[in-house]
């Protein structure tokens, strides 16, 4: 396994979470990881927002309310799906730099010293939860978005 809590939730339930970490796995996590986003997510985001550029085409001409309607929807979830690819961007950009840095520690600290391992485990928790502020847990349009 990867990290490892100890049986509790990483998250801790009002205890400090002890966390063992494969340095092997967690290396070839973090360039599996590092690799996804630069090869794959962040030129397809980057893609989909250079194709979208030119706006909505359908019914560009059309004085009817529903297809004004529809444009407007479809326009509200292409800017809701271009905000979701930044985040998703920006939350594995979070963690890969968390990983990155937690080798980094692991590699320079003395297996024997509290005070970096406690820096590494506060290190992953801190990109856990500042990744997921990052990605909204809700992805349906609020009904004020629809109006």
């Amino acid at each position: 396994m990867l990290i490892h809590g100890g049986g509790e939730d990483l998250m801790g339930s009002g205890g400090s979470p002890k966390v063992s970490v494969d340095l092997g796995e967690l290396r070839m996590f973090a360039d599996v990881l590092k690799a996804d986003v630069d090869r794959g997510l962040r030129p397809g985001v980057a893609k989909a927002d250079q194709e979208l550029q030119n706006g909505l085409r359908f019914g560009a001409h059309t004085v009817g309310g529903e297809v004004i309607a529809s444009r407007q929807l479809v326009a509200m979830a292409l800017n809701r799906a271009k905000a979701n690819g930044a985040r998703q961007v920006e939350a594995a950009d979070v963690l890969a730099q968390a990983m990155q840095q937690v080798l980094e520690n692991y590699s320079n600290a003395d297996t024997h010293s509290a005070g970096q391992i406690d820096a590494i485990e506060k290190t992953l928790l801190d990109a856990i939860v500042r990744a997921k502020l990052i990605l909204p847990s809700v992805t349906e349009p609020h009904r004020s978005e629809i109006a």
